[in-house]
């Protein structure tokens, strides 16, 4: 009977410990984890991830944690993860973060470096041209109107950057741009194809 009554204890020490462990274990990662997975599952299934792009994702965001963490910024880059999974868009396939602007400032002014898997609206719309089989976009400023019209062109579907017409919603938007102070930022999208890649900045 005490040889039981022994190994009944020793049974409960051991469920208890390994519950413990379990609970340490998901307040440790579970809700980083779910972040990551969240923006990266978030993206995708907007614009459309291989496989391997999908895993380049997440390794981006996981490095991104762990600098931001290493730099005390880890209340900023989760709060730019929340906001561009709870308040962007999906918009013809591109993803639209306008309202996260202020996050992503939070962000890079805290730690530049976690910050550099974020990319800019004009490198968002390069991607997006280069999905299309187009050139442009991917200006390296990336302020007032070049901004303003590569947003357009994230909402734009390909025949509208391949061929913009007068008086569609992408002209309209990007000529509505050129007076937010771009570099050229909307004179192009009114003209020919080719004209309109310049719209959002040039590479």
């Amino acid at each position: 009977m005490r040889e039981t009554r022994g190994l009944g204890s020793f049974r409960s020490v051991l469920s208890a410990t390994f519950a413990g462990l379990v609970a340490t274990l998901a307040s440790l990662g579970g809700g980083c984890q779910s972040e990551t997975a969240s923006y990266c599952e978030t993206r995708c299934d907007c614009q459309g991830c291989s496989q391997r792009e999908t895993e380049d994702c997440t390794d981006d965001v996981e490095d991104a944690e762990r600098l931001a963490e290493h730099d005390g910024c880890a209340n900023e880059y989760s709060a730019y993860l929340t906001c561009y999974v709870d308040e962007g868009s999906c918009e013809n396939g591109a993803f639209v973060t306008s309202s996260c602007a202020a996050a992503v400032d939070a962000l890079r002014a805290c730690s530049q470096r976690s910050s550099t898997f974020i990319k800019t609206p004009c490198q968002e719309e390069r991607a997006k041209r280069e999905s299309c089989g187009l050139s442009g976009g991917g200006s390296s400023t990336c302020t007032g109107g070049d901004e303003c019209a590569a947003y357009c062109g994230l909402s734009a579907s390909c025949d509208d950057l391949s061929n913009p017409q007068p008086n569609s919603p992408y002209v309209n938007c990007v000529i509505a741009c050129s007076g937010s102070g771009s570099s050229g930022g909307g004179s192009g999208a009114g003209g020919s194809g080719s004209g309109a890649g310049a719209g959002a900045g040039s590479p």
